[in-house]
Parts: C-alpha cells; structure tokens; sequence
C-alpha cells in the first residue's frame, strides 16, 4: 500500500477527537474575546448550577429542621396536656374522696358549728415559741371531730411527720431553735392580751371578711420603682453627654453584672469568680473611680433610718452608678428566677444564696441596713401577690392586679404567666428562707417577711382567690417545706395544712392549680412523713 494515496486532512480531524481539540487549543483564537466570553459562560452555568443545588439543600434542611421543632412543641404541648389531665383527674378523685367522707360523720354538733365556725387562718406575725405555736393552731385550726384535733396539736410530735428526731433531748432543743429566728427578726413578742382577742378575731368572722388593704411599705415599693426608673433614665442621659466618663462604663459594667447573675450554679465556691466580678463593679462605683452625681439614699428604702454607729456609709447620700448597678442587679436577680426557676423551684436556691449574700455585705449596706428594698420592688412590679394583693384573673383589672404581663397589646398565654409566677414564687422562698444562725452578718430579708407572704395570701376570703395565688403558694412551699419547718417547727405545721388543705377549698371548681396544691400533700405525705389531712 505504499503507492496508496495519503488520507485527507479533514479524514483525519474527524477520526481523532483528541487531535482535534488539540488543534482548536492551538487556534490563534484561543486568547481572543469570544473565547473567553465563552468560557466565562460556562463558569458561570457552573456556578448556578452548584449554587442552585446548594439552595435545594439549603432548603430540605430547614425545612427539616422546621419540622423537628413542630414536632417538639407537639410534644410539649401533649405534655402540658398530660399533665393537665393528671393533674384534673387528682383533683376529681379527691373531690369524690372528700364527698364520700362527708355523710360519714354524724355528731350532734357538727351541723351547728358548720355555718359558724371560722375560716382558718394564718396569723398575720409568726409566734415565737412552741407554747404560742400550740395555743394559736388550736384557736385557729377547725376540724371536724374534737379528737382530731387535739392530738396533732399537742403532740405533733416530729417522729409522726419525719422532720425530726424521736429522742426527747432533740425535741427540748429544737425549741430554742424556734425562738432563736423570731427573736433575732425583732418581731414583738405575743402578750397576755392575746388570748383575748381571740374570741373578737372568731366573731368578727362571722360576716363577710374583707381584704387587707397593702400596707405602706408594700405601696412604698412601686414609689422605689418609679424612683429606679427615674435613676435609670437621667444617668443614660448624662452617659450622651460628649466627654461624660459614665459613657462606655455604664454599658459595661451592666453587661459584666447580668453575664455573671446567668452563671450563677449551685456547689459550694462555684460562684466565687462571678460574685467576684460583681462586687468589684459595685466598689468602682463606691469609690467613684467612675465619677457620678450623688443621690439621696432614702428614696430607694421603704424605712425612714438613721445614722448607725460602725456602719460603712451613714451620708445621706451615695453615687448614683452604685444605686444603678444594684438595680441593675436586683433586675437581674428576678430575670433569672423567672427564667431558670418556673419548671424546678429548687433551681432558686443557689440564687437565693447568691442575693441574700450580696445584700448582706456590710460595704454594700446604708446606715446599717441593706438595700434589699431595691430587689423587693422588682417583686412587688412582677408578682405583686406575694405581698397580699388579689384580683379575678379573668378581667383586665383583675389582670393588671396580678401582675399578668401583656406581649404589644395582648396579655401573654395563660402558660407563660403561670410559669412567671411560679419562678418568682421560688425565687422569694429562696431568698426570705435563708439561715444565718451561723453567720455574723444580718439577715438582709428574715423568714418572718415568708410568714407574712403565706398568711397574706391562705387568709384570702374564699370568693376572692385566684388560680394565680394557688400556683404562687405551691411554689413557696415546693422544695422549701424543710426550711420553712427548721424556722417554725409545729407552727410551720399548722401554716403548712392551712395552705394545703384548708386553703384549696376555697378556690371556684375551675381552678386547677387548687388540686396541685392537694396533690403536695400527699407528695409530702409519702416522701417525708408529714401528715398534713
């Protein structure tokens, strides 16, 4: 084949791709504008293609995730819905219990002492020793059968309930321990007269009782919040003036405060760095070494006070950025309670360490007294039931009275507010429940101001109670119960059945937190001993 002709050059071309993109490499053209167009097209057709498949993903992923969390709030809601259920059918099964126990009893007396005796009730101060505990539970405490009650109350022996030991040397010295915080707490101590106004304190009963009006010192605590808001807004004002040394310092000493207030954990020296940090922005703010007017101290504390011989400040003023960051703190104090202790009441006590020791630090205290008043406005604004208000949560008035929040025009769900509630009420137990026996330092809130709290709201006339007061008291006493009897002893008892018992019959048929009150009960009944019913 040699004499064969040679195969066309466009033959070739066609039988050899690679050759041929080979030779378009090669064009000269290769560098000229098209190519590159070209080129930059299809980068781009890339490009948008990639990214269009990114999107896809993009968007099956959130959408993914969009429904894992529909699915979790189902769940929470079935949860809630469980739990509801549960906690009605309780309330049904003691209601059924409680009609079943009625016909048995048939005494002569009972039908005539049932439209005349008293409500139960609370006194309004707590006693001061184990005698006045007995004789105030059996002049206020009513049971059905005479015998009922008087073995609980001149026994009540704390081998009966678990909080105590059986030994009597243990029962002759748990009764120091009872005058020990009444005594301490300067509260007057009960005179002869007593006795005899008992009998007015029954008769007066008789007719419709009325609520108590707030006392001052409770009304004194919206004048401190206004006052606070008053603070607030004339040193951010001052901290705009160009040169102002409060500008920068302010926001960060805030931003340091509310960090350290959300690391606060229980375990013993856990919190040092945080209380660390928190204290050194309440001595800048002391020594001025960031410069602010002074203001007069005495608009921020419901006592009028005078100056104490050994205390760290007795003017009649102190810088305004400490009264601010103490604010600042107390704010924080009760977001975190609100916040961490709704679900867990005993999530407030590693707070409530926190608080009390903060307030009682004598650096921190004026003219001998502390400046909890701060903090306990913030309560008296956020659950304004702790301090003995009441009002019909079904209306707007009766709304605002209870501290129910609104979210832009509407209140928030029935949910949300009851966890604020319960989170503020375990909060303030952790706070007004704390010993210091064993401290040299003054109790900056006593367990009397408890006593007080809890007598405020049992003592509510029946058809003035709430669903409101009912989760309030559940949480005061829920995981607090120990502390509140190691104050009271016997008396913590009587309180104790008052609120558990006595004080869910007044509340209407549609109140379901009256039957978690029930249900405490018998938790308390069957984990610790107390017998309560």
């Amino acid at each position: 084949m040699s004499r064969s002709s040679p195969a066309r050059k466009d033959q070739q071309l066609v039988s050899s791709p690679e050759r041929g993109f080979r030779r378009s490499f090669l064009f000269d053209t290769r560098n000229d504008e098209l190519s590159h167009l070209d080129a930059l097209a299809a980068a781009q057709a890339e490009h948008d293609r990639v990214r269009e498949a990114a999107m896809r993903v993009y968007e099956m992923h959130e959408l993914k995730e969009e429904s894992e969390r529909i699915r979790q709030q189902q769940e929470r809601e079935n949860e809630r819905l469980k739990a509801e259920a549960e906690l009605a059918a309780k309330e049904r099964k003691l209601h059924e219990l409680r009609a079943k126990s009625i016909p048995k009893p048939t005494p002569p007396p009972e039908p005539k002492q049932e439209p005349t005796r008293a409500a139960p009730s609370l006194p309004a101060k707590p006693v001061e020793n184990v005698a006045d505990a007995k004789l105030q539970t059996q002049q206020t405490l009513v049971q059905k059968k005479p015998v009922v009650k008087q073995e609980p109350l001149s026994g009540l022996k704390p081998q009966a309930n678990g909080f105590g030991n059986t030994a009597k040397p243990a029962q002759t010295v748990a009764q120091p321990e009872l005058v020990k915080p009444a005594s301490n707490l300067a509260f007057p101590a009960p005179n002869t007269a007593q006795p005899k106004t008992q009998p007015v304190a029954s008769q007066s009963t008789q007719r419709a009782p009325e609520l108590p009006k707030p006392s001052a010192s409770t009304e004194r605590y919206l004048q401190i919040h206004q006052e606070l808001k008053r603070l607030r807004t004339s040193l951010q004002a001052a901290a705009k003036v160009p040169g102002s040394p409060l500008k920068g310092t302010m926001g960060t000493y805030r931003r340091e405060i509310r960090v350290s207030i959300g690391q606060l954990t229980s375990g013993r020296g856990a919190n040092a760095l945080p209380i660390q940090k928190i204290t050194t922005a309440f001595n800048d703010a002391l020594q001025q070494k960031v410069p602010s007017p002074l203001v007069e101290v005495s608009k921020f504390v419901a006592d009028a006070r005078q100056p104490v011989e050994g205390a760290a400040h007795n003017d009649a003023t102190l810088p305004a950025l400490f009264i601010y960051l103490i604010n600042i703190c107390a704010k924080g104090i009760i977001n975190q309670f609100i916040s961490e202790c709704g679900a867990n009441s005993k999530a407030a006590n590693p707070i409530g360490v926190f608080t009390v020791q903060i307030f009682s630090m004598p650096e921190f205290q004026w003219r001998g007294a502390s400046l909890i008043d701060i903090l306990m406005a913030k309560f008296r604004v956020a659950c304004p039931v702790l301090f003995g208000l009441s009002g019909n949560d079904k209306t707007e008035r009766g709304r605002l009275a209870l501290g129910w929040r609104k979210d832009g025009p509407s209140w928030i769900t029935e949910q949300s507010h009851n966890d604020r509630m319960a989170g503020l009420a375990a909060g303030y137990a952790a706070v007004s429940l704390r010993d210091f026996s064993r401290s040299v330092k003054k109790n900056p809130y006593p367990p009397t101001h408890y006593w007080k709290t809890l007598a405020g709201i049992v003592n509510c006339p029946a058809g003035q109670t709430s669903n409101t007061q009912y989760i309030v008291v559940r949480h005061l006493i829920d995981g607090h119960e120990q502390q509140f009897l190691n104050f009271y002893g016997n008396a913590a008892v009587a309180a104790l059945r008052l609120a558990l018992v006595e004080f869910p019959k007044k509340a209407p048929g549609n109140t379901p937190a009256a039957g978690s009150l029930q249900a405490l009960a018998e938790v308390l009944k069957s984990t610790s001993g107390l017998i309560l019913a």
